[in-house]
C-alpha cells in the first residue's frame, strides 16, 4: 500500500514538473517603433529552433499614451517585462524604481563601451545602469549644396562656427528679382514651441558652454553664455535679416517646406529628414553636420528611445537574454537600417542601407556629440522655456528678463 502511495505521489510529480517544463514564458514588449517586431519575429524563431518554450509579444504604444498607460500598469502590478520609453521620460520612472538594474549584465556586453556617452547618462543613475540607447533621433543642420556653388561657398565644408553661420547666411540670402523682396534665405530659426527650443536652440547654448542643469541638478540657465546664444538667434533675425522673418514661429513644417523647396541655403533638422527629403526633394544635393558651436563643443540633442527591463518583470534573465539578442550586429542592422533610422551603436554604420545614403553616415560623428537635459521633471519644462524664450525673440522682452525669470521658474519646478 505504501508502495502505490510513493508510486502515485512520485506520478503526480512526474506530471506536475512535466506541466510546468511545457507552460509558455511570454515576455510582453512595449514600444512606439513597429520595426520592433523585426527583432519579435527573430526571437521567437530562435527560441523556436532552440526548443524552449520561450516567447516575445511586442505591444505598439502611442507616443502620447507612453507616460499615463506605463503608470496605470506600475498601479496595477501589470506592467511589460522590457519598455522602450522615450528618452526624456527615464529619469523620472527610474527614480520611482520602475527599472531594475542591469549593470552587472551591460558590463558583459561586446558593445558596452560604444554606445553613446550622454544619451547613456539618460538611463543611469547613481553609476548603475538601468536603460539602454535604443532608437536615436538626433538634431543637425542640414546644407544645400548646389545653393552653396551657386552663392560662391565651398558645398563640401559647411559652416562650422557661429561666424561662418552669419557669413554664409549673408551670401545665401538673395534678392533675386531685384524687387525689394527677399527670395532665397540663408537660415531659419525654429518656434512652434518648446520642444523645437529644446532640440535646436538648446545644442547652440550647450555649443557656447552653457546648459540647463550644472552636474548636481542646479539650474544654471541664467548665464552669459545662454544670453549669447539666444542674441545670436536675434541679430540673426532683427539685425542681419538672413532668416524669415516669421520663422521664430514657423512649424516644423514650415521650415522643412522651405529647405525642400530650395528657399533656404541651410536648415536645422534631423536624421528623420533624411526619407522624406530623398522622396519630396530628389535631385536636392545636401549634406549633413553638427550644429555651428561658439566657445562650447558640439553638440546634439539626443532624443528617441531608451530600453530597459522593468522592475515588475517576472523572468530578468530572459528579459536580459532579449536585449542582448536586440542588440546583436545583424539584428539592430535589419530592425533599423533599412528605413534609415539611426542605431545606436557607431560600429554598425558601415552598412548596405546608410552606404547607399551616404548622408546617414554623418550621423555619427554627431552621436558622439548627444546630450539631453536630465530632469524628473522634464515635461514641466516646456512652459517656461517656451514662453519666455519666445518673449525675448519677438521682442516682447529683453533677454536679461526673459532668462532670469525663466531661471526661476525653471528652479521652483525641480525643488517643489
Amino acid at each position: 500500500m505504501k508502495k502505490g502511495i510513493v508510486f502515485l505521489t512520485i506520478f503526480v510529480a512526474m506530471i506536475a514538473f512535466t506541466a510546468w517544463a511545457e507552460e509558455m514564458v511570454e515576455l510582453v514588449v512595449w514600444d512606439q517603433l513597429p520595426q520592433t517586431e523585426k527583432v519579435i519575429l527573430s526571437f521567437n524563431e530562435k527560441m523556436e529552433k532552440e526548443g524552449r518554450n520561450v516567447r516575445a509579444r511586442l505591444e505598439l504604444i502611442p507616443y502620447e499614451q507612453q507616460v499615463p498607460k506605463f503608470m496605470a500598469a506600475l498601479n496595477a502590478g501589470n506592467a511589460p517585462d522590457i519598455y522602450a520609453l522615450d528618452i526624456v521620460q527615464y529619469p523620472y520612472f527610474i527614480s520611482i524604481g520602475a527599472f531594475r538594474d542591469i549593470t552587472e549584465w551591460y558590463n558583459k556586453q561586446p558593445f558596452k563601451d560604444e554606445l553613446p556617452k550622454g544619451l547613456l547618462e539618460m538611463g543611469s543613475k547613481d553609476e548603475k545602469i538601468y536603460a539602454l540607447p535604443y532608437s536615436i533621433d538626433l538634431s543637425a543642420m542640414l546644407w544645400n549644396k548646389d545653393m552653396f556653388k551657386e552663392a560662391g561657398l565651398d558645398p563640401e565644408n559647411p559652416p562650422q562656427t557661429w561666424y561662418e553661420l552669419l557669413q554664409a547666411s549673408r551670401k545665401l540670402t538673395i534678392d533675386k528679382d531685384k524687387d525689394g523682396i527677399i527670395d532665397q534665405w540663408g537660415f531659419a530659426l525654429v518656434g512652434g514651441g518648446a520642444g523645437a527650443y529644446m532640440f535646436w536652440l538648446m545644442p547652440f547654448i550647450w555649443g557656447n558652454g552653457g546648459n540647463l542643469f550644472d552636474s548636481y541638478g542646479n539650474v544654471i540657465l541664467n548665464s552669459s553664455n545662454t544670453k549669447d546664444a539666444l542674441q545670436l538667434w536675434h541679430d540673426l533675425l532683427y539685425d542681419f535679416k538672413v532668416v524669415p522673418t516669421a520663422s521664430i514661429q514657423y512649424g516644423s513644417g514650415e521650415r522643412y517646406n522651405l529647405f525642400a523647396s530650395g528657399k533656404i541655403g541651410m536648415f536645422l533638422g534631423g536624421n528623420f529628414n533624411i526619407t522624406t527629403l530623398l522622396q519630396d526633394a530628389p535631385n536636392m544635393d545636401f549634406g549633413v553636420a553638427p550644429i555651428p558651436k561658439n566657445r562650447g563643443d558640439f553638440s546634439s540633442f539626443g532624443g528617441g528611445t531608451l530600453i530597459g527591463i522593468t522592475s515588475q518583470c517576472k523572468h530578468p534573465e530572459l528579459a536580459e537574454e532579449f536585449l542582448s539578442f536586440a542588440f546583436q550586429d545583424e539584428i539592430m542592422i535589419e530592425t533599423f537600417a533599412p528605413n534609415l533610422l539611426l542605431l545606436p551603436r557607431p560600429s554598425l554604420y558601415n552598412n548596405k542601407y546608410y552606404d547607399k545614403t551616404p548622408q546617414m553616415k554623418e550621423f555619427v560623428e554627431i552621436l558622439n556629440y548627444a546630450q539631453t537635459p536630465k530632469s524628473i521633471k522634464y515635461n514641466e519644462l516646456y512652459d517656461p522655456i517656451g514662453y519666455y524664450f519666445e518673449a525675448f525673440l519677438l521682442n516682447e522682452m529683453p533677454v536679461e528678463e526673459a532668462l532670469e525669470k525663466c531661471q526661476k521658474e525653471i528652479e521652483k519646478i525641480v525643488n517643489q
